[in-house]
C-alpha cells in the first residue's frame, strides 16, 4: 500500500456524492490511483491521488493527503 492510503484514511470524504452516477459512496481504492503531482513538468503541484466512485468506478476527482 502506499503512503498516501494512510494519510487520506483518516480524512473526511473529498467528494459525497457522485457526480456521474447520483449514488452517495464511499471511496473506491483510497490513494492507490496517482498521476504526476507537477503540472507542464513546472514546479505546480496538483491534487494527485484519484477520488473513485464506488459503484459506477468512474474518475470523479483528484485529491492530495494533508501536508
Amino acid at each position: 500500500m502506499p503512503i498516501e492510503y494512510e494519510l487520506l484514511r483518516r480524512e473526511p470524504y473529498a467528494i459525497e456524492k457522485c457526480p456521474k452516477c447520483g449514488k452517495l459512496s464511499p471511496e473506491f481504492m483510497l490513494g492507490q490511483v496517482q498521476r504526476s503531482k507537477r503540472f507542464l513538468w513546472i514546479l505546480w503541484h496538483r491534487p494527485y491521488c484519484a477520488v473513485i466512485c464506488h459503484e459506477c468506478k468512474k474518475i470523479i476527482g483528484w485529491e492530495s493527503p494533508p501536508k
